[in-house]
């Protein structure tokens, strides 16, 4: 059961520092793709999702790469989920510590199910019911030859949400403390973001208050924010990342390190976020100017000089993100005084050296900078695209596009990817996504 546990992590950890964390950028307007105009491009990491130019047949690509690898981390965790009650009977002395890996499976294919359906499926709220397709929900791993079709975005969220709300009352008896493994609180954060894009706003802030209120996470100061990615220590304000580190000489070819924060980057921020950033944000440390002007993030980089692993660990859930999940529903609910509080904190942390005030002229305004502020906080950690999308915008992207399309409408078939090819070859039940299948 531990070895089964180190593997989820480990093919959670595989997917996240693949494509799938990269995609919601790449695939938006924080990001540019370092492209010379030859024949070159085309190999550029995730080079059709910026371009909005996913093919089904990409199985090698990013198309066909996040589908396999999220359901191998799935059918690991189902795994450990389905055998649960033999082991207990087995080994009733070890229920404890039973019980404390099963509690965490839930989460990760909450997880699993939740980044297929941002992935592959419209945002919930895309049909007025979430009536739409979402993705297959699996709760075992199929027969060889099982049909297995897609359930509405409704039934795809509603086993989500059971499935942490299950894993909060199990991991609440055994509590631990390690970021790199998912815990109730992780799940209460998670939690706070799958009903921000419900628009369940009551129970988004309700998780994002739990939280908050819990007390065992603070912001990360101001000084140590940069050591939080680069020094492979977790932050103050980290609740649940996956370990994905690289030796020092070993290849990170392929991996969010090697395409956002070596200094052979592959992607780097657009002229629009990066221009997001006032002079004294601390986050602008977080970038470095390459000879040709281009700004790329550290987020994935080691220290200067450093010999250690590269500290590449996708950052699945912090306490900002929490934060600015609370502002967002506050926001929705009419209590603007109350959201401008949690904006300034974020921003505070960001400004130690000025007394940071926040001044609205109507809620407009306010939402456009809790917006900002999001941006400026979770750029290059897979977000963005799906903001835009369940906030029904318009996606556009600035003078220094360099991609073949820079803008993309809403609604829109092009703000999901299409079902891999090969899976609706051999799988007739399977529901392929229109206009792009």
């Amino acid at each position: 059961m531990r070895a089964a546990m180190n593997g989820t992590y480990n093919r959670m950890a595989f997917y996240y520092t693949g494509e799938f964390m990269m995609y919601p950028d790449i695939a938006g307007d924080d990001v540019n793709l370092n492209t010379t105009g030859g024949s070159g491009d085309a190999g550029l990491a995730l080079y059709p999702e910026h371009n909005f130019q996913s093919l089904p047949e990409s199985e090698d690509l990013a198309v066909g790469h996040i589908w396999l690898h999220v359901f191998a981390a799935m059918n690991n965790a189902n795994n450990i989920i389905n055998s649960i009650a033999g082991l207990k009977a087995s080994y009733p002395d070890r229920r404890g510590e039973l019980d404390s890996l099963y509690g965490q499976s839930p989460v990760l294919r909450a997880l699993c199910h939740f980044d297929l359906s941002r992935a592959y499926a419209q945002h919930y709220t895309f049909t007025a019911d979430a009536s739409h397709w979402g993705v297959p929900v699996l709760l075992k791993t199929p027969s060889p030859g099982e049909l297995i079709p897609r359930k509405t975005m409704k039934q795809t969220y509603d086993q989500v949400i059971k499935d942490l709300e299950d894993a909060v009352f199990l991991l609440k008896q055994h509590p631990g403390r390690s970021s790199f493994a998912a815990s109730h609180v992780a799940a209460w954060g998670l939690l706070s973001r799958v009903y921000l894009y419900k628009e369940d706003w009551d129970k988004s802030i309700l998780y994002a208050d739990s939280v908050i209120n819990f007390g065992g996470y603070t912001l990360t100061p101001a000084n140590a924010y940069a050591d939080m990615f680069m020094s492979g220590t977790p932050g103050r304000e980290v609740i649940f990342q996956l370990y994905a580190r690289k030796g020092a000489a070993q290849s990170i070819v392929g991996s969010l390190s090697a395409i956002y924060s070596s200094n052979s980057f592959q992607a780097y921020a657009a002229n629009q976020l990066y221009e997001l950033y006032d002079a004294d944000d601390i986050r602008k440390k977080m970038f470095r100017t390459a000879a040709s002007g281009k700004h790329y993030t550290l987020k994935y980089a080691r220290m200067d000089g450093a010999n250690f692993d590269w500290p590449m660990d996708p950052k699945v859930c912090r306490l900002s993100e929490v934060y600015l999940n609370r502002a967002e529903a506050l926001w929705h609910k009419g209590r603007y005084a109350d959201a401008a509080k949690d904006l300034q904190l974020i921003s505070q942390r960001s400004h130690p050296e000025n007394m940071i005030t926040i001044a609205f002229n109507d809620a407009a305004d306010l939402f456009a900078q809790i917006s900002a502020e999001r941006r400026r906080e979770l750029c290059f950690e897979g977000h963005r695209l799906f903001d835009i999308s369940r906030r029904k915008q318009k996606l556009q992207r600035g003078d220094d596009c360099n991609a073949v399309r820079c803008s993309l409408t809403y609604p829109n078939a092009r703000f999901i990817l299409p079902i891999p090819r090969k899976e609706l070859d051999a799988n007739k039940a399977m529901q392929p996504n229109p206009e792009i299948n």
